[in-house]
């Protein structure tokens, strides 16, 4: 193996994979990068054994094909002490790793290609495309209903499927629930995979690109996404994930339109003295009026209020105010609507301009 690179464009592409390189004791390759040469493309490949991360380069000087891994770190640290414009010689030599950067030289162990765990068993069972600021955004709307450590493995992470012509995600901690969906114009085979939590904030930070078509293979085990010249995977979870549409309103006839911001403000103020570990407080809506009451373990009371246009029956719930805090944060509409299901142990909530997305959040016991 020998190329020659601008040291630019090898320090870009091995920070986007750097994140990966963890330090393993009993997988100390785990801490190298694979670096492979076919056919003019060098590529570099990172994992953490979950998530794999391949930078694809096309080389335009001579080289030699060959295969060999090093430690990521140490070459991240050779790139970024050289100088931005100088080129970056790299050639093995006796499984060695011998670097001329300007007037430095190196020489890097390497470790068996062989043992580097890669996922080029890949096979997907159904492919699609879909714009980059598409799957960001349904990523962005619903990723902080996903749980974090719930010991229901399947909730940490989101759900991602393809029923009819539409792409759901679908993230909920058992307390709230998330839905974004993104209407396919292309018919491709439906599919359903959990991906997982560390995975999802992976893509999701991937995802800041200029709008583009991106391709997405989903396998039965990984998912794969090609993101401009990144290839994205990552490991599934496995396990039956909760029917998130037996919670969905059949009927919803009848609602309350709130300002977003209004609502947001006066959540804000009843937070500051609402209990610090339940989050608690109550709405009441009665005549042209929405108030919201919170206290806490030192009994302490809130109270705030404002107008709205609403004429029917009372309400009075509990619910967790960061909860609704959060669905705020993520909606852009002016206004939302607000729907009460008929078991009063549920608000399920709506964006006024985007139908691609809507929430439920767990009431509490009052």
């Amino acid at each position: 193996m020998k190329f020659i690179i601008n040291n630019n464009i090898l320090i870009k592409n091995l920070q986007k994979i750097s994140r990966l390189l963890v330090k393993n004791t009993s997988l100390p390759i785990l801490d190298n990068v694979l670096i492979n040469i076919k056919n003019g493309m060098l590529s570099l490949t990172g994992t953490n054994l979950e998530i794999e991360l391949v930078a694809m380069i096309q080389l335009s000087t001579e080289h030699i094909s060959g295969t060999a891994t090093i430690s990521g770190r140490k070459l991240l640290d050779i790139c970024r002490n050289s100088l931005n414009s100088s080129n970056i010689e790299m050639q093995l030599n006796n499984n060695k790793m011998h670097i001329i950067s300007g007037n430095s030289r190196y020489i890097l162990t390497t470790l068996p290609y062989d043992s580097f765990p890669v996922h080029h068993d890949f096979h997907h069972i159904s492919e699609f495309f879909i714009p980059s600021d598409i799957l960001k955004k349904m990523i962005e709307k619903i990723q902080f209903s996903m749980g974090k450590q719930d010991v229901r493995y399947y909730l940490n992470g989101i759900l991602l499927e393809k029923t009819d012509r539409s792409l759901y995600a679908v993230a909920t901690d058992g307390y709230r629930l998330g839905i974004s969906k993104f209407f396919l114009k292309e018919n491709i085979i439906p599919f359903s995979i959990v991906i997982p939590r560390k995975g999802v904030i992976e893509l999701y930070r991937l995802l800041n690109i200029p709008k583009q078509p991106i391709k997405v293979l989903v396998g039965k085990n990984n998912i794969r996404v090609h993101i401009e010249d990144l290839i994205f995977t990552t490991q599934l979870i496995e396990g039956q994930y909760p029917d998130y549409k037996s919670v969905l309103l059949e009927n919803k006839n009848n609602f309350i339109t709130l300002n977003s911001k209004l609502l947001k403000q006066s959540l804000l103020r009843a937070a500051i003295l609402s209990h610090e570990k339940f989050c608690g407080v109550e709405i009441h809506i009665r005549n042209g009026q929405f108030k919201v009451l919170s206290d806490n373990q030192e009994e302490e009371i809130a109270e705030d209020r404002f107008n709205i246009n609403y004429t029917g029956n009372t309400v009075k719930i509990s619910i967790n105010v960061y909860y609704i805090i959060e669905i705020l944060n993520s909606i852009t509409s002016e206004n939302i609507f607000l729907f009460l299901n008929n078991a009063n142990n549920s608000i399920q909530i709506e964006a006024e301009n985007d139908a691609s997305i809507l929430y439920v959040v767990m009431l509490l016991k009052r």
